[in-house]
């Protein structure tokens, strides 16, 4: 029996060692409870973190960065647009040595790092941002060291790895109000794979699309004293065979949109 009872014991030692080294191999960012050994954590709060693509040419990337530990000496901030799965290279924008401190930077400026213009941005594209800090210590921090332990920051603001979502801009000079009518085309015949044309009205969103056939139409009706109307588009496969045309209110056709179409109609 005693020897059973240390074999017993002798295992859970083992496995507590085990899981003790994987605790360890995590590496948990401590970022309150140690006082002399707290990580260099640094977190972002965004004025906005959706921004039209209409926007992009006079919007501003913008927010407050703070340093809730007062352990960081830098924060360097780089960035990457990632577009339809594709991620360009990541380019670094901006050092911040002060905290809390306001950082404020054109949307023009940051496509100019990337080597690009805001109209090579395309709504449901993201943008990513990526940071590193680095301690008075010395000691550096990127999203890397992240485990699924974070002490100290439950409300998950963090400057290390976060994105703004751009959008379709709203539909403008037209009337919104009233009956727009989609028609939908597929040169193969055979539906349109996946893809669909998405409308939100004042915030909600209905995506219209077809399974079988070449063609289909829909009717969408948008009430009077609709505020905001956004029309997208999502890709699916064969894209070489989806066209569409919009109908507004007022009669003009809108289009045709594809083969191949983008995201937003304006």
């Amino acid at each position: 029996m005693k020897s059973n009872f240390k074999y017993i014991f002798g295992l859970v030692l083992l496995v507590l060692g085990i899981a003790a080294c994987e605790d360890s191999d995590k590496n948990p960012l401590n970022v309150f409870e140690l006082d002399d050994s707290a990580a260099p954590y640094v977190r972002i709060l965004l004025d906005e973190t959706i921004v039209a693509k209409g926007d992009l040419a006079s919007s501003t990337f913008s927010g407050t960065v703070d340093d809730p530990s007062d352990n960081v000496a830098s924060w360097e901030l780089s960035v990457t647009l990632e577009s339809g799965g594709v991620s360009t290279d990541t380019v670094q924008l901006a050092t911040i040595t002060e905290f809390p401190s306001d950082i404020s930077i054109p949307y023009t400026d940051i496509a100019s790092a990337l080597g690009i213009t805001v109209d090579d941005i395309s709504g449901g594209d993201f943008i990513r941002f990526l940071g590193k800090s680095t301690g008075v210590d010395g000691t550096e921090t990127t999203v890397e060291n992240y485990s699924a332990t974070v002490t100290g920051q439950p409300e998950q603001l963090q400057a290390f790895n976060f994105i703004v979502l751009v959008k379709c801009s709203p539909i403008s000079g037209t009337t919104v109000p009233g009956t727009w009518i989609i028609e939908m085309q597929d040169l193969f015949g055979d539906g349109w794979d996946g893809a669909f044309v998405t409308f939100e009205i004042d915030g909600v969103a209905t995506d219209y699309t077809f399974t079988a056939g070449d063609a289909a139409t829909f009717n969408v009706d948008v009430p009077e004293g609709t505020s905001e109307l956004v029309i997208s588009y999502t890709s699916g496969a064969f894209e070489e065979e989806h066209v569409y045309t919009i109908e507004t209110p007022e009669g003009e056709v809108l289009g045709p949109f594809g083969p191949n179409p983008s995201p937003c109609i304006n």
